[in-house]
């Protein structure tokens, strides 16, 4: 676990809205096609994942999941560009597997007993390049 600063992070996105899950994989793997076929790939390449809602309180029919990359802000890009909120973030870095995934969500809770959380922001998946080709990911956990 370290912390890290976000600042003035910009990326270019695709959303899907609608239930989380298997439309979030697949939105993944779109995007990342999409990245390859415009030459927006390469080793130093950093892909995000955002759940922008809790889904027990927003009706499935309205969450939104964005898929992006970070960009640099001035570049003229062909998808919707967006800023990630400023601000400190706890990384946890976990196995790229849906197991190790899905263990950190079970584990989050006690991962986050002393932490401050700012639930007002998501928490982030972010993969890059390097960490895949070891089978890692990290999730971005907001704080104060």
């Amino acid at each position: 676990m370290k912390i890290e600063e976000f600042k003035n992070v910009t990326m270019i996105y695709m959303r899907h809205v609608g239930e989380y899950g298997l439309k979030n994989k697949e939105l993944m793997e779109t995007f990342k096609q999409f990245l390859k076929d415009n030459h927006l790939l390469n080793d130093q390449s950093v892909i995000l994942g955002i759940a922008l809602d809790n889904p027990q309180i927003t009706p499935v029919h309205q969450l939104r999941y964005d898929v992006g990359l970070i960009v640099d802000e001035n570049e003229n890009n062909i998808l919707p560009s967006r800023l990630i909120a400023d601000g400190k973030y706890v990384i946890f870095e976990v196995p790229h597997t849906a197991q190790g995934v899905q263990n950190f969500w079970i584990q989050l809770p006690k991962l986050a007993e002393d932490l401050s959380i700012d639930e007002k922001k998501p928490i982030i998946e972010r993969y890059t390049m390097n960490k895949i080709k070891n089978h890692l990911c990290e999730f971005c956990i907001p704080v104060k």
